[in-house]
């Protein structure tokens, strides 16, 4: 509900005229926000805005920002001028062979261009982009890297590609891999992202996963794994670097300091790949992933520019028509109906409940105790469900944040739930190691939650201990 149409065009149309005509129409409405302003009846001035980042795939920002549409090429970063035979051996952004793209070099490379008609291209640059045109927004300043693309869809898959090769040689059996990744139990919340299908036979990079499909794998790969491969194993200790830094890219919030960290991480990880895979070429994935750091730093945490959501939209296009009369402008208009009907019925809180049941504290294990924290009568009436959504976010019982029941008292949700004793941090796993303490139930206010998803307890391959697999790294 968040995302808002700018545009809708045909493929074929920016085949054709390219995107400058396209974009005409809307970096005129940004130079008018840029200058005029717009006058709002919440607020007594006027207000003025412009282009923050773009943000896309690889493929779609090249081709928006007037780069060269390929990744084979010399020069395939929009970020830097290193070269594709040099990035397999430079992995700081800080080294002094890396050259970053600013207004200065782009300007030259922009000049050669006009100088010379029949260059098509030129250090990765194929146009000037017409969005350089606006007061305060340059293509060399958009800073705006894709963590799904970029990792879930490439890095990650292609090193548990690798990884589940080196298993089967010396661990277990591909039969043996693939039975315990489809048998295994990824909890209630990952039901519908567990992977179905995983290709360790074809020839690409990819093991045939989308990308929610990818993080649920990679995440569980040390509770599947872990019972097999001996502690100190180069090969997993990548696999466990590389999960590092998605917890640090994947996260919310991220503070400077972690910045620092990551780079190192990155630079580690890139190294163990060369040592432990001399003959294999790092993806220019892997060279973006140098520029995470300094990224963050300039615009704050990537998961926030990521292509999650974005892509969730296009389902909504995709599912809205049934026929090809004038689409573009049908998909506008459905779109803008659909919108609208929204933030006319929706309330800021949205609060979905699962069937319901009448109950007092009599009924409740520690009831009376909660009577008085909350100043209730012990008969006061009160509703009991399984399950409830709160702003898309569903809790349900045997969940960890709530382990024990979901009540319903005066419109606000609360929690009964035991206290978990966290053993330790294990690296071979990746996961909090948790203990329980029965008897030592508390109440607590849905709203007032320090962080607001909820967690599956998960049991690894040859263990009964219980754990907790961090979705990234909690600042």
């Amino acid at each position: 509900m968040n995302i808002h149409l700018i545009a809708l065009f045909h493929a074929q149309d920016l085949k054709k005229y390219g995107f400058d005509p396209i974009l005409d129409p809307l970096i005129h409405d940004i130079k008018v926000l840029e200058t005029d302003g717009i006058e709002l009846p919440i607020s007594t001035s006027r207000v003025y805005g412009t282009i923050c980042q773009i943000v896309g795939d690889n493929l779609g920002m090249h081709s928006i920002l007037g780069f060269t549409e390929s990744f084979s090429g010399h020069y395939f970063c929009r970020l830097c001028l290193t070269e594709k035979a040099d990035a397999q051996f430079i992995y700081n952004e800080d080294d002094v062979r890396v050259i970053l793209r600013d207004r200065t070099t782009y300007e030259q490379h922009c000049s050669e261009l006009e100088t010379d008609p029949q260059l098509k291209s030129t250090h990765g640059l194929k146009r000037h982009s017409t969005l350089n045109s606006l007061q305060y927004f340059h293509v060399c300043h958009n800073y705006s890297l894709d963590v799904m693309h970029d990792l879930l869809e490439g890095v990650a898959q292609f090193e548990m590609k690798l990884l589940f090769g080196y298993l089967s040689e010396k661990f277990v059996t591909q039969c043996e891999l693939l039975s315990r990744i489809y048998s295994y139990d990824y909890g209630y919340l990952e039901r519908k992202n567990r992977p179905t299908k995983v290709n360790l036979e074809h020839s690409g990079n990819s093991i045939g996963l989308n990308s929610i499909q990818a993080l649920c794998l990679i995440k569980n790969i040390p509770l599947l794994f872990g019972d097999v491969v001996p502690l100190g194993d180069k090969h997993w200790h990548l696999l466990l670097l590389l999960l590092q830094i998605l917890d640090l890219v994947l996260s919310p919030s991220i503070s400077e300091g972690m910045t620092v960290l990551l780079k190192y991480l990155i630079i580690e990880h890139h190294e163990l790949f060369k040592e432990l895979y001399p003959h294999k070429n790092l993806l220019p994935k892997h060279h973006f992933m140098i520029h995470y750091p300094a990224c963050i730093r300039k615009i704050g945490p990537l998961v926030h520019m990521w292509c999650m959501r974005f892509e969730a939209k296009h389902k909504v296009f995709k599912n809205t028509l049934k026929n090809f009369k004038n689409i573009t402008k049908s998909l506008a208009k459905r779109h803008q109906m659909s919108i609208g009907y929204l933030w006319e019925t929706t309330p800021l809180t949205q609060i979905e409940c699962g069937p319901m049941k009448t109950v007092c504290w009599d009924d409740i294990v520690d009831g009376k105790k909660f009577a008085e924290v909350l100043q209730n009568s012990t008969e006061t009436v009160m509703h009991s469900m399984n399950w409830v959504k709160i702003d898309g976010t569903e809790y349900r019982q045997h969940l960890i944040v709530c382990n024990k029941k979901i009540l319903f008292i005066n419109s606000t949700v609360y929690f009964v739930v035991d206290k978990l004793f966290t053993e330790h941090f294990s690296e071979h796993h990746h996961a909090f190691k948790v203990q329980r303490n029965y008897g030592l139930s508390e109440l607590i206010k849905a709203n007032a939650l320090r962080f607001y998803r909820p967690f599956d307890l998960q049991c690894p391959y040859g263990s009964d201990g219980e754990y907790i697999v961090p979705s990234f790294l909690l600042v």
